[in-house]
C-alpha cells in the first residue's frame, strides 16, 4: 500500500501518541522499535534489494536505523558475513532492537543464540511480501497477529 507523506507523518504521530510520546528515557514511555534492514544476497534481488524489507518495516511503523546489503555466499552463517560487525555494533550499542532480513538458506543456531543473549530479534521475510512468507527467530517468538506462525522447520 502506497502512503502519501501526510499519511506517513500521521501514522508516526499516532504511534508516538500510543507509545507515550517521542521523548526517550522518561518513565512510562515505550520506545519505538528500531531495526536494521539487511540483505545478504543483493545480486539476486536487482536494483533495490531492500525494498520489500523497507515495506515490511514501515507497515509496522518501525524506525529504520540502517540499510545494509552485501553479497555473502549462499548459506554463509550470519556472523561471517561482511556487514555483520556493523549490525552487531548497532544492536550492542542499543541503536537497534532487531533485524529485518531475507530468509536464511541454512539454520543459524549461533545467530539465534546471539539474538537471545542480546534481547534482539530477527524477522526473515520471503521473496514475496505475503504474510505466509514471514518467519521469526526464537528471540521473536511472539508472532504478530495476522502474520502467520514462525516456520519452526527453518529454526531446527
Amino acid at each position: 500500500m502506497n502512503r502519501t507523506p501526510q499519511q506517513r507523518v500521521r501514522r508516526a504521530h499516532l504511534a508516538d501518541a500510543a507509545s507515550g510520546g517521542r521523548r526517550e528515557g522518561l518513565p512510562g514511555r515505550v520506545a519505538r522499535v528500531r531495526v536494521v534492514l539487511y540483505d545478504g544476497q543483493t545480486g539476486s534481488q536487482g536494483v533495490q534489494p531492500l525494498a520489500s524489507h523497507r515495506i515490511f518495516a514501515e507497515a509496522r511503523d518501525w524506525t529504520i536505523v540502517a540499510e545494509l546489503a552485501d553479497d555473502a555466499p549462499p548459506g554463509a552463517p550470519a556472523m561471517t558475513r561482511p556487514l555483520w560487525p556493523r549490525i552487531a555494533e548497532l544492536i550492542d550499542s542499543g541503536q537497534a532492537d532487531g533485524i529485518v532480513t531475507s530468509a536464511w538458506t541454512t539454520t543459524d543456531e549461533e545467530l539465534a543464540s546471539w539474538l537471545l543473549d542480546h534481547h534482539a530479534f530477527a524477522v526473515c521475510i520471503g521473496p514475496s511480501d505475503a504474510p505466509a512468507a514471514h518467519t521469526q527467530t526464537p528471540a521473536a517468538a511472539v508472532t504478530a497477529p495476522g502474520h502467520g506462525q514462525p516456520d519452526e522447520s527453518r529454526l531446527t
